[in-house]
């Protein structure tokens, strides 16, 4: 059986919420009307459609939580649907987007440190404060369930805040002319949207957080569902807003090169310098809190998958209820891929890293919604056709965003994912072996 916190231990609607809106509201939202800024106007068609399709899938997974009753998220619900390699793949696949998900929170959290201190980013600067923002988070993880409630919830509300602010004087100062046309793609609309809406999407990620852990929530069947769909549908709301004002604050030319776009619009609104350091500080304190909740998330995946006999069980292991040695192998990998990638450009660091996680982590959509599905249509009774047509369009949006992440993103991640073909051959061998002794 899985180890469940005590009552006092365990997370309430609140800190459910926060812990599901920190992780969507990393600093992907930070850094993304810098990324998204060569797409122009085309952004507000794409958020349309990222909120609807991220609605879809938000609506699924709380059809999920009511029905599988144990943790484990997306590899649960792959498992318990189509075997268990699907279920392997699944926990690869959401174990595997814990490493690339992770590194590009760091790197935006880096970027953002970088503005705040006055430091030029060189791949030295950018690495060494990317591997700061990566690591103390874990650190607050192995103080206890406690700790990681508290900081999620006194950190989400900050950075809301802060990007509230933002988006109302912005919006009320809002000029359309710095907003620009659509350089992307070489202005092809057709070709653009899809790759603007993949990059947007990467903001809305971690909708399922709560789901992996509801054995650290109190009354899951109930608090889970409404903090997934409660936070997403707030975040869309902010996420266009905020975008907005920051693309009619900071014109196109300067928007496309910057690393740290809310400060920049900070300290044009509220012109002076303090306005763009205080929104760097809330930027980097982001960082830290979004990956304070993902990395209890990711290592309850890992230690959820390692019960039911998926992964080593040696990664089932806890100390004071926290799977330690998950959650310190999961940032060991990110660490890696930072090193591997650094570069000077904080930015461009994070638009590759971004695409990659994105492609990772909508595999593991794909299985979640697809066992929904099939769930759907397969029990007794007449078919529940507003959870059918939910379930579809979740479904061909997570299909679409796979391949619009584009080239790179898909042959590397196809790479990481066939990666756990022979991972599973060899942790299958390994375990009938040992039950034949």
């Amino acid at each position: 059986m899985a180890a469940t916190a005590t009552r006092e231990h365990q997370l309430g609607l609140p800190a459910t919420t926060a812990l599901v809106v920190g992780g969507i509201v990393g600093t992907g939202i930070f850094t993304v009307p810098a990324a998204i800024s060569a797409y122009g106007w085309l952004s507000v068609p794409a958020f349309a459609i990222v909120s609807a399709g991220s609605l879809a899938i938000a609506l699924s997974f709380a059809d999920l939580v009511r029905r599988t009753r144990r943790s484990g998220g997306p590899y649960a619900y792959a498992q318990d649907a189509f075997g268990e390699f699907a279920g392997f793949l699944a926990a690869w696949t959401y174990w595997a987007q814990g490493w690339t998900g992770h590194a590009t929170i760091a790197v935006a959290g880096a970027g953002y440190a970088a503005t705040l201190f006055g430091i030029a980013e060189t791949r030295g600067t950018t690495l060494a404060l990317a591997l700061a923002v990566l690591w103390v988070p874990v650190l607050n993880n192995v103080v206890g369930t406690r700790s990681v409630g508290a900081v999620a919830v006194t950190t989400t509300v900050l950075k809301i805040g802060a990007l509230a602010l933002v988006a109302i004087v912005g919006l009320a100062l809002f000029d359309g002319g710095n907003v620009g046309s659509v350089e992307a793609k070489d202005g092809d609309v057709a070709r653009a949207l899809p790759a603007a809406c993949a990059l947007l999407l990467f903001s809305f990620l971690g909708m399922e957080g709560a789901a992996v852990a509801t054995n650290r929530v109190r009354d899951p069947e109930r608090n889970v569902p409404r903090a997934i769909v409660g936070g997403v549908a707030g975040v869309a709301l902010l996420y266009l807003a905020g975008t907005l004002a920051v693309q009619g604050t900071v014109p196109q030319d300067e928007l496309t090169q910057s690393s740290a776009p809310f400060a920049d619009a900070a300290e044009s609104l509220f012109d002076g310098a303090w306005a763009g350091d205080a929104i760097a500080a809330v930027a980097v304190i982001s960082a830290l809190g979004s990956l304070n909740g993902w990395n209890m998330v990711n290592a309850e995946m890992v230690a959820g998958a390692a019960r039911d006999r998926l992964f080593p069980a040696v990664l089932e292991r806890r100390t004071r209820g926290l799977p330690v040695l998950a959650l310190m192998i999961n940032s060991t990998l990110a660490t890696v891929l930072l090193v591997v990638n650094a570069t000077g450009d904080a930015l461009d660091l994070f638009t590759t890293l971004a695409l990659l996680s994105t492609f990772i982590y909508v595999f593991g959509y794909i299985l979640s919604v697809a066992a929904q599905l099939l769930h759907v249509l397969v029990r007794g009774g007449p078919v529940p056709w507003r959870e059918a047509g939910v379930a579809l369009l979740a479904l061909g949006f997570s299909i679409w965003m796979a391949g619009a992440t584009g080239a790179d993103a898909v042959q590397a991640g196809t790479v990481l994912l066939l990666l756990g073909i022979p991972a599973y051959v060899l942790s299958r061998a390994l375990r009938e072996r040992g039950q034949a002794r």
